[in-house]
């Protein structure tokens, strides 16, 4: 009698020799939950090819799984191709496909992979009908709604399913869910709702889940009360990090303050740090809503920027301008929200190098209001299954070059202008990438990111939840070792030194890799130049020494060494240890 009735997979290929992160993703859990509450045994894993044709292989080998589910994006199609049909040839076992690309799958798809049905759109009630015809022989295909599935007579497209009206119903995830029980206790991720109301042209989920389903403030909070139970009793010690994963957290204020005065209550219990996905046009409207994110412990939010031109947002249907954006991001930056994360679409609707350049600029502007919160990725558009944009390209200026995602693992535009090859779109956010970063770096050196904010970036050593800002810091040795000793308390800056004269200058750097003789008396280090008793000066930063023995040791004026010492410091080369 096999163990499984059926495994579900999110499977992708180790593309870059980065593994695929799937922290957010639900689906499969939220299937092997429902499965579970109705008497059937599932389970779902997330990882790379590799290690999923080895679980089938261990499981099916041992004849312990009925019935395989696999998840599909615009990303991992061939690999569910490879992978139904490997089941299907090897372990002649029942294939089901779902996703988010699953409406897109063509006849070809049907052929190649060989799978017996695909399910669209929300797939609990479908799922569980499928299981009790493939499993049970109870039903007929003909009769299951929200599936297609392939015939004589070529694809049948059964009528759409009904969605959940009451998503109380639905069962919590639990570590049964899971194939590998250790990454449920990583970080709780859940969603408070389903549907989008705002049909943004480039967005699958807005495109087909129009109507907004929300789950009780109750059952959200019974649901992370359930986790906090589990994860107090054999991780008392562990940071805790919550996903909400779901578009719409931010859509109803009272909804979410309600919910947030709920977070705020269980911070006492056990503290834990969240992140959220926000629009900028109701937080906009309603701005009291960062204050009570932060109260519950939000540290980064997801919003929809996009693009820097009212044009551009205006083709996306995004229902918001640049001017809501920079308020919003000053309105997250000054109520404490730590990290602000926001994408830039290069190659979509209505693409030129104008636009480019607007939006280098918006990028910029971004930067510098964020102060160190605001981080900014750069995207090219992706033709996601029914979109508006996927539809009609043309109504957006923009020719799909390749809508079946063969040339690319994310890293190549799969869109061309009148104008604009897609190799000259993949140098364009090739280079605004860098040049966002670049700008980072700039930022700090030039002190234009607040101390407190900087030293708030380092985490417990065993955080994961480190920001863009952290990491660009990481790559700046003397930068980093500037801020890690005000960190750690073993050096301060001058400004926090009540009896400068009385403080020991203490180097961050090793002078063999960064000192530079120009001449005879003349040394340089990163671009400051030091001749005479400056060299002097400058070699007794070692804080072994006060600023007043300095002087007396060099024989010069303290207000003399004092200059020197404005210099280095300048430049992120000494801190003022106190003894």
């Amino acid at each position: 009698m096999p163990e499984l009735d059926i495994l579900f997979l999110n499977l992708h290929r180790r593309y870059l020799s980065v593994k695929p992160m799937h922290g957010g993703f639900l689906g499969i859990y939220l299937l092997s939950a429902f499965l579970n509450s109705q008497g059937y045994s599932a389970k779902g894993f997330a990882g790379t090819l590799e290690e999923g044709l080895r679980h089938i292989d261990n499981l099916c080998g041992a004849k312990k799984i009925s019935m395989l589910g696999l998840y599909c994006d615009y990303e991992n199609v061939t690999e569910n191709i490879f992978l139904s049909r490997y089941v299907k040839e090897k372990y002649n076992l029942p294939v089901i496909v779902g996703g988010p690309q699953a409406t897109a799958l063509t006849e070809k798809f049907f052929t190649d992979s060989q799978c017996d049905a695909v399910v669209r759109y929300e797939g609990e009630l479908t799922v569980l009908e499928l299981m009790n015809y493939f499993l049970e022989d109870v039903g007929e295909l003909e009769n299951i709604l929200g599936i297609t599935y392939l015939t004589a007579d070529g694809l049948k497209r059964n009528a759409e399913r009904p969605l959940i009206k009451n998503l109380d119903a639905l069962p919590f995830i639990d570590a049964d869910c899971y194939l590998e029980s250790k990454y449920f206790y990583s970080g709780l991720s859940l969603m408070t709702g389903r549907g989008c109301p705002f049909h943004c042209a480039f967005c699958h989920e807005g495109a087909h889940t129009r109507q907004v389903r929300f789950r009780s403030v109750e059952n959200v909070l019974a649901e992370i009360d359930a986790y906090l139970k589990v994860y107090n009793k054999f991780y008392s010690d562990a940071e805790l990090y919550i996903l909400f994963t779901d578009d719409t957290f931010t859509l109803n204020t009272a909804r979410m303050k309600k919910l947030c005065d709920g977070l705020a209550e269980r911070q006492k219990v056990r503290p834990f740090k969240f992140f959220c996905e926000g629009h900028i046009h109701t937080i906009y409207k309603n701005p009291e809503m960062i204050h009570y994110l932060v109260k519950a412990g939000c540290e980064r939010i997801q919003l929809g920027i996009e693009a820097g031109t009212e044009k551009v947002l205006k083709a996306y249907g995004k229902n918001t301008t640049p001017d809501e954006i920079f308020e919003v991001i000053r309105l997250c930056r000054d109520e404490g929200i730590k990290q602000i994360y926001g994408n830039i679409i290069l190659g979509s609707a209505h693409f030129t190098r104008e636009i480019y350049e607007a939006d280098r600029k918006f990028a910029r502007q971004l930067l510098f209001e964020g102060q160190g919160v605001v981080e900014l990725g750069v995207v090219t558009f992706w033709p996601l299954a029914e979109t508006k944009m996927t539809r009609l390209p043309k109504d957006f200026g923009i020719k799909i070059c390749d809508d079946e995602f063969l040339t690319s693992v994310g890293d190549f535009p799969q869109t061309e202008t009148n104008t604009l090859d897609r190799f000259d779109i993949a140098e364009m956010a090739w280079n605004l990438q860098e040049e966002i970063f670049s700008q980072m770096i700039e930022m700090i050196e030039n002190r234009q990111v607040p101390l407190d904010r900087i030293l708030s970036w380092f985490p417990a050593e065993e955080s994961s939840r480190r920001g863009f800002w952290y990491h660009k810091l990481t790559e700046q040795p003397i930068l980093y070792s500037y801020y890690k000793m005000i960190q750690l308390k073993e050096g301060f800056p001058s400004e926090q030194i009540e009896n400068l004269p009385q403080a020991h200058p203490l180097r961050v750097i090793t002078l063999n890799k960064y000192l530079r003789k120009i001449d005879a008396g003349t040394v340089e280090i990163r671009g400051e130049k030091f001749c005479g008793k400056e060299i002097d000066v400058l070699l007794l930063t070692t804080g072994k020494l006060s600023v007043e023995e300095i002087a007396r040791r060099v024989d010069i004026d303290i207000a003399e060494v004092m200059k020197v010492l404005n210099r280095m410091e300048r430049r992120h080369l000494i801190v003022y240890a106190l003894h």
